[in-house]
């Protein structure tokens, strides 16, 4: 095992999973060892949620579900149980999807587009029909999705960026801004949820996210979505959320080996992975997991802190550093669209529909485009 390529990949990695709006597709670019882009990538998914629980803010699609119950857990005085919840739920994922690996290997190959599109269509309907206000939920789909489908025409180099931002982050921010929290007790606690229901509920996600790795438009975070239904506390909720996000990235190689296709930036800037590398790969995911799950709470409890002694200006500043990023990444352009889709953004709450249904703005585009 080379040491340097563990160690870069999790430096890098914690980088952009507590970085607020720094997604790791935007180092995926830089010129690094695959090994390191892998690891990279892992070490993302365990530790986004620490941002997203304390500022509301998904740089995806994959943490959107988790914002209201981690909200609640930082209030009642839980973030750092929350912490343990997100790496413990995801090094169980890791775990489990390679335990899964030989199913997979079935699976994969079989997938053709004609069961992508169905279960697109499929997938929309339910994002719809599952919500109280039904019509609402469709306009708000059909919005996104025209917003989506726009924005994909433009001259732009990450059309996803200012889309999430605009649409999930901003919004959550602003608010957050607004009405910041009176008192928040930021301090480290033991995991309380037993090891059964956790290895159960991270069976669910990891279940539910395999799917979500060969399927088009299903994401980690609405893979969760479908396993909340068999969830009734926070914890259980979030053992799911976290365990699709890491999940989702480890089938992701395993895809990319098998099939060719891409479902994220870091296998993008991979390219190209044979099946006889995956064993050195999904060590290497092993040892960096076992790692953060030790250094982890601490680093979060230290970020927590520092955050909430002056909570509305760190906010602030998380919304200037968003819109510099969306500078840097598409220009004028690009923060003309995060600027449209975060006014959409604050429909949802206010119409009192899913934030979910914005993903819209992926579905709706491949059901047009395949109807055209």
């Amino acid at each position: 095992m080379n040491m340097k390529e563990l160690i870069e990949g999790i430096l890098l990695g914690t980088l952009t999973g507590l970085t607020p709006g720094l997604h790791v597709n935007s180092l995926s670019r830089l010129s690094l060892p695959i090994p390191v882009l892998f690891v990279m990538g892992l070490v993302h998914t365990f530790l986004d949620s620490i941002p997203s629980a304390l500022f509301g803010v998904p740089d995806a699609d994959d943490t959107v579900p988790s914002l209201l119950p981690s909200h609640r857990m930082v209030i009642r005085g839980k973030f750092g149980e929350l912490v343990r919840l997100s790496v413990s739920a995801s090094m169980l994922a890791v775990m489990l999807s390679i335990l899964a690996m030989p199913i997979y290997f079935l699976v994969a190959p079989l997938y053709t587009f004609k069961i992508g599109i169905v279960f697109v269509f499929l997938l929309s309907i339910f994002l719809i029909t599952f919500q109280r206000n039904k019509i609402r939920a469709l306009l708000i789909f059909v919005l996104a999705g025209v917003l989506g489908f726009v924005t994909f025409q433009l001259p732009i180099k990450d059309p996803f960026y200012p889309l999430f931002t605009g649409l999930f982050a901003l919004p959550l921010l602003i608010e957050a801004y607004r009405n910041p929290p009176s008192k928040v007790e930021i301090r480290d606690s033991e995991l309380k949820i037993p090891l059964k229901r956790l290895l159960k509920f991270s069976a669910f996600g990891t279940l539910f996210v395999a799917l979500a790795s060969l399927l088009p438009t299903l994401t980690a975070g609405q893979a969760s979505l479908l396993g909340s239904k068999f969830t009734e506390s926070d914890e259980d909720f979030l053992t799911i959320v976290y365990s699709t996000n890491t999940a989702a990235y480890s089938f992701s190689l395993a895809n990319l080996a098998l099939t060719g296709k891409t479902r994220n930036g870091v296998m993008v800037a991979i390219g190209d992975v044979s099946v006889m590398e995956l064993p050195y790969l999904y060590l290497l995911a092993l040892s960096a997991g076992m790692i953060v799950v030790v250094l982890a709470p601490r680093l979060a409890i230290l970020m927590a802190k520092v955050a909430f002694k002056s909570y509305k200006q760190a906010i602030l500043a998380i919304i200037i550093f968003l819109f510099i990023l969306g500078y840097i990444y598409n220009g004028v352009i690009g923060i003309g669209v995060m600027m449209s889709a975060m006014f959409l953004g604050f429909l949802a709450p206010e119409w009192r529909v899913a934030r979910v249904t914005y993903m819209g703005v992926l579905m709706f585009p491949i059901l047009v485009e395949t109807i055209i």
